[in-house]
């Protein structure tokens, strides 16, 4: 029989998976279609305008999304019932250090700390599952606690094992995974890696037939088709203009040598 008043990791990741949809609804239900129909609105001729808008609608959808996430959360843990939908579908309940229904204020405090969560990849969550009382990091800094639906006031709140080991391991699995992560997209943004996807991408196209004579703009790449073969022209993250030359399908890419480029920076040879 389970003596312990706290509820475990899986009952509070299920509730919050479940609440999470369920409040962020309104601002999708408003924004998504609006969204939508601009994009459908674009025409050559104002490209950027239209980029703009979308864009904005974007980060409304956004701010209207943390909007309504915040007031479902604080509202529903700081009301009589001391728990979302999610939470009462999984009978389980929000609470103070002295076992009371908690203020609107420090719903809200609860909820923002839960930044604090995601900055360290998500670590303050599992949290919930290793620590004593089984407080994830932001109970931690709001001092509350998750307990089962039947909890009463004057029920204690008694210390539980704790499995330190298991954090530490949980830690450094997700501190090696940001690293493993952060090499890559270093390793990604260097020129070589850069020049080598923009000559697989002007194979393809060769390859495809997809360039007819004249160019074609791809961000800030431009393919090129004329007589003599393919040209493929991009700028790394300095600023540094190099270009891809390609005869004719199938056969190799080369750079294109010229005053202040070298191709030795990108690890092609030079064209002859």
């Amino acid at each position: 029989m389970n003596t312990t008043p706290y509820a475990g990791f899986w009952r509070r990741a299920i509730a919050f998976v479940l609440d999470s949809v369920l409040a962020a609804l309104p601002a999708a239900i408003l924004c998504l279609p609006l969204l939508l129909w601009q994009a459908t609105q674009v025409q050559p001729g104002n490209l950027d305008g239209h980029f703009i808008a979308v864009v904005l609608i974007y980060f409304a959808w956004q701010a209207l999304a943390v909007v309504c996430l915040w007031l479902y959360f604080a509202g529903f843990e700081s009301s009589a019932k001391q728990a979302t939908w999610g939470k009462r579908l999984m009978k389980i309940k929000v609470v103070g250090k002295q076992g009371q229904r908690i203020s609107f204020a420090r719903a809200s405090g609860r909820f923002f700390a839960k930044i604090l969560s995601y900055v360290t990849l998500y670590v303050g969550f599992f949290m919930a599952g290793l620590t004593n009382r089984k407080r994830a990091l932001h109970d931690y800094v709001a001092e509350t606690y998750v307990v089962r639906q039947d909890f009463q006031p004057e029920d204690a709140l008694p210390d539980t094992p704790s499995h330190p080991w298991w954090l530490g391991f949980i830690i450094v699995v997700f501190a090696l995974f940001f690293a493993f992560m952060l090499v890559l997209g270093i390793a990604a943004e260097q020129p070589g890696a850069r020049a080598n996807q923009v000559a697989f991408q002007l194979q393809t196209l060769a390859e495809n037939d997809a360039l007819d004579y004249g160019s074609l703009e791809a961000g800030d790449i431009v393919f090129s088709h004329f007589t003599g073969g393919y040209r493929a022209v991009f700028t790394d993250n300095d600023g540094q203009e190099y270009s891809l030359f390609l005869p004719q399908a199938g056969e190799t890419v080369c750079c294109e040598s010229y005053p202040g480029v070298n191709c030795a920076d990108i690890g092609f040879d030079e064209c002859e």
